[in-house]
């Protein structure tokens, strides 16, 4: 036993005594301050002190991996497209950097967060989730890559710029049609109420739902008691005569009760159209919304049966 013991001893000794190896993953130290900085820098504007954490011929890709472009050609296209925007940042939660060191040697700092802004003109803040992947070398950024879906602000920008060319009643419906948006996203029934007319009127392929602003609030209740994430999102829209025709895609959760159903847990994605009536002042006066029912049904799992016949 004794002999075992002293065996043991060695071989601990002589492990301890290895030369170890670099860090290979950490989510402190230098790397991860320089990344930390490279996100304060552009947060703040600092576009001076932001350069100074590349390397000279450092390429940046974002969005792709085969088109890098430079620090400089990354920091004129980033001002250009934050010029429309009053404020913008990165959300503290959530936020997560590693730093890793791969196969080949190479030292990595990897983050993800998810950017914010509210557009010039607008009160509604944008969420872009964003994941970049730094490769580090002598405290320099030598290589970056960016992945996140610029049409996001992108689809913001055109619609400002839609809304600033456009005829004044033209102005007045793209702002009240982007607040219905909102209104059914965020479950704002007094803010639906507030750019819609007391006797505003839904029909839904072709079947009316609601006359008034009080049964539209009930039609809310049912879809955000069914799918508390309920979200909209108007993929396009064409104004004409006082009316917009728009498209939309809406998206949820079913961890509600939906038409005297349990709920399923299931996420739906439906597509749909709706074309909008206003008045002079750019209220809305009535809805009529067409989408298919039963594509909805199947994505919750419901099923229908033929009737027995009798």
């Amino acid at each position: 036993m004794k002999n075992t013991f002293y065996a043991v001893l060695v071989i601990l000794l002589i492990v301890s005594c290895q030369p170890q190896g670099p860090e290979r993953y950490s989510t402190t130290g230098p790397e991860i301050d320089l990344a930390k900085g490279l996100v304060a820098d552009y947060e703040q504007g600092n576009w001076e002190s932001w350069m100074t954490k590349y390397a000279d011929t450092a390429k940046a890709y974002h969005n792709n991996w085969d088109n890098p472009i430079s620090p400089k050609e990354l920091q004129e296209g980033f001002q250009q497209n934050l010029a429309a925007f009053s404020s913008y940042e990165f959300k503290d939660d959530p936020a997560f950097y590693e730093m890793v060191l791969d196969n080949e040697g190479k030292t990595w700092v990897n983050f993800w967060g998810v950017w914010t802004g509210i557009p010039r003109g607008s009160d509604k803040a944008l969420d872009l989730p964003v994941h970049l992947s730094i490769n580090i070398e002598d405290g320099k950024i030598i290589e970056e890559y960016a992945f996140y879906d610029n049409s996001v602000i992108n689809n913001a920008l055109d619609q400002m710029a839609a809304m600033q060319n456009a005829p004044e009643a033209e102005q007045a419906i793209m702002a009240t049609q982007a607040k219905v948006a909102e209104a059914w996203s965020n479950y704002d029934k007094e803010l639906f109420a507030s750019v819609s007319s007391p006797n505003v009127i839904r029909n839904a392929n072709g079947v009316r739902i609601a006359s008034n602003q009080e049964e539209y609030a009930g039609l809310m209740d049912v879809f955000h008691t069914a799918f508390p994430d309920f979200n909209v999102v108007v993929d396009s829209y064409v104004i004409r005569d006082g009316k917009s025709y728009l498209t939309w895609t809406v998206t949820g959760t079913n961890t509600g009760e939906f038409m005297g159903n349990a709920p399923t847990g299931k996420v739906v994605e439906t597509h749909g159209m709706s074309i909008w009536t206003f008045d002079a002042d750019g209220m809305a006066t009535q809805e009529d919304a067409y989408f298919d029912n039963m594509e909805l049904y199947n994505q919750l799992g419901y099923t229908v049966s033929p009737p027995s016949g009798e």
